[in-house]
């Protein structure tokens, strides 16, 4: 039960930001005893209870609520304050609120929330509910749920579900004049005491993609919930009633802040603490750095390529770090939940770690998979040119693996997406080697370049996809040779590496520059942007290399290197790699693994710098490469 506990202390941490945080409800950390619902109708009462006008407008907001009525089926038990037209007309309701107003009369500190329960109960009481909202033009539907708007003299706030002194009012008046009354008392398996009143109906719609989904629940005896194993519900386990409400509003509004779900999915991280925001685990280097103070160490160096991982690594190591990253003393919980059945929620993935352990994984994880990441959008949902140095984030690596959606509601997509989150997890704060089948994959569709292939016009544009891709492949390989061989490939070139896969990737990307650059001489930019060879005999290539090798060299790439006047450079460069081969390991038309993408991308990065370096080189020249039209 220790996730329980967690949210039920980090609920009591941040007990000052309940209800604060502006219009949007859904993302507020809700009082006790309290549920999100959408109303249709906001009516607006003077102190006295007469009627002032009706609005008709949809707001979603946090209405008082029984565990009875939050967990009703179909309506039978009502809402203690707002409700659907057919519950404020009945007998049920207008006796609730009698019972509620005569608890706070004479009580001093509900003064306020005593007149405004008041104001409702007298306007319920008139009748007049139906002619009112004729007399607005509202056409009236007993499935309207009403708000309640009162004004009172010296109050500047009128939304009943805005003010803190209802909130309170009513949590008072449910626990001491029903909950202690009603539930039977126990064992608390959160807080461990004994004696309170515990409840069998616990809240739902944790998480909103989930629908009414449950976490907890032991109210059906007839499809072995709990049958087979103990006689009744509460021989498995008891909660108190304030406690599962505390810890449930926390994970909801946990859930809300994030926003990090597929489908029913939702996965969490948070520290047990009154500020329980971390850097998020899910993101590329870049966009982490962005939460910390790295952008003031990138200003200060002056790189083609900003290696983001490494920032990110020194500022959680606390060299130039902001203070609350200075003390990493907080305990961090890591939860994944999902729907088990239509009502059912389940708890996939937990882990607790302590703050240091919790960013000391994040920055190993960034680390080992750091490689060129082509920019997405930066602050301002502008797109930026070129790469930085880092690890791409969850969803690259997903899409990397699995491709793009098909459409809005793709289950087979969402259920393959979820997994394959879940197993990340487990790759970032357990250690675990990432999974062979993914890598695999990857690599195969990043051998795929035409695949990608877009109608731009642009090389950028037009191959874009590809280079994503094909990024976060050498990502997941780096990855890879370090989990299960220990072998460490560098970001830049490694001019000496004798391994033949990572060679043979080399001379791919030295003839697909000799194209471009003869392309580029011919002043041809929609040719330009046009699959080059190598790239269209990639696929072939990454399966019988010696073989492709040959037909490109000798009957593709001729027309070019006679156009560059023999590029005698490059061919140079041929033969210097071509050194580098083992005996007899050059002739092998063996299929090659996912080490030549890191040689064919390293070299292509170290022909780009040289490149910008030397741009009056007469076989260097510019000739706007995929990443320059970006």
């Amino acid at each position: 039960m220790s996730w329980l506990q967690n949210l039920y202390e980090t609920y009591d941490a941040c007990r000052d930001v309940v209800g604060i945080g502006g219009d949007e409800q859904n993302k507020l950390l809700l009082p006790i005893g309290h549920v999100l619902k959408k109303t249709n109708i906001a009516i607006h009462l003077r102190g006295s209870g007469t009627f002032i006008r009706a609005e008709k407008s949809d707001a979603e907001i946090f209405t008082p609520c029984t565990d009875e009525s939050e967990s009703r089926t179909y309506g039978a038990v009502p809402y203690p304050l707002f409700d659907q037209i057919k519950h404020l007309t009945g007998k049920q309701y207008l006796e609730n609120l009698i019972k509620w107003q005569k608890y706070l009369e004479g009580m001093s500190e509900y003064s306020v929330a005593y007149e405004m329960v008041s104001a409702v109960l007298k306007y319920i009481e008139s009748g007049t509910l139906k002619d009112d909202l004729a007399s607005c033009n509202i056409k009236y539907d007993d499935k309207l749920f009403i708000r309640f708007c009162v004004s009172i003299d010296g109050q500047l706030e009128d939304r009943l579900w805005m003010i803190p002194e209802i909130w309170r009012a009513w949590y008072s008046y449910y626990k001491l004049e029903d909950v202690e009354k009603r539930l039977i008392k126990g064992l608390c398996y959160i807080s461990g005491e004994t004696g309170i009143a515990y409840t069998e109906k616990h809240p739902k719609s944790i998480n909103r993609a989930s629908g009414n989904a449950k976490l907890i629940t032991g109210n059906d005896s007839s499809n072995f919930t709990y049958r087979g194993r103990f006689k009744e519900s509460s021989q498995a386990v008891t909660v108190s009633y304030e406690n599962s409400q505390k810890a449930h509003q926390a994970l909801r509004w946990l859930i809300a802040k994030q926003d990090y779900r597929c489908d029913t999915q939702a996965i969490v991280a948070w520290a047990i603490d009154k500020m329980p925001e971390l850097i998020n685990y899910y993101g590329d280097s870049y966009s982490i750095s962005a939460q910390t103070d790295s952008e003031k160490l990138i200003e200060a160096e002056s790189v083609i390529y900003t290696d983001y991982a490494d920032l990110l690594k020194k500022t959680l190591s606390g060299y130039g770090a902001p203070d609350w990253l200075k003390k990493h003393v907080r305990r961090v919980a890591v939860l994944a939940t999902d729907n088990a059945t239509t009502g059912r929620m389940s708890v996939t993935y937990y882990r607790e770690l302590a703050e240091d352990e919790y960013l000391e994984r994040i920055v190993g994880w960034h680390n080992i998979c750091s490689w060129y990441q082509p920019f997405r959008k930066d602050k301002d949902w502008k797109y930026k040119h070129g790469y930085f140095i880092g690890a791409p984030s969850f969803d690259q690596i997903i899409e990397a693996v699995l491709g793009k959606k098909r459409n809005r509601k793709d289950n087979a997509y969402d259920k393959l997406k979820k997994a394959a989150r879940e197993r990340l997890l487990h790759c970032v704060f357990d250690g675990e080697r990432i999974p062979h089948d993914m890598v695999n994959t990857a690599v195969h569709r990043a051998s795929n370049p035409l695949a990608f292939e877009t109608d731009a016009k642009s090389a950028g544009g037009r191959w874009s996809e590809w280079e994503q891709v094909l990024c976060t492949a050498c990502a997941l390989v780096k990855r890879y040779y370090y989990d299960y061989k220990k072998e460490e490939f560098k970001v830049a070139l490694e001019d000496q590496r004798r391994d033949r896969d990572y060679l043979y990737g080399r001379l791919l990307a030295v003839v697909d520059k000799i194209e471009l650059q003869a392309r580029y001489k011919q002043g041809n930019a929609k040719d330009n942007a046009r699959a080059t060879n190598a790239i269209r005999y990639m696929t072939i290539f990454s399966q019988r290399p010696f073989s492709t090798w040959n037909r490109l060299f000798t009957q593709e790439l001729n027309p070019y290197i006679q156009q560059l006047k023999g590029a005698s450079w490059h061919l140079n460069q041929i033969g210097e790699i071509k050194d580098l081969f083992n005996k007899g390991e050059f002739e092998s038309d063996s299929p090659l693994s996912g080490k030549y993408l890191l040689g064919f991308f390293a070299q292509r990065q170290a022909l780009r710098q040289k490149q910008v370096k030397n741009s009056d080189d007469e076989n260097g020249g510019n000739d706007n490469e995929f990443e320059e039209q970006n």
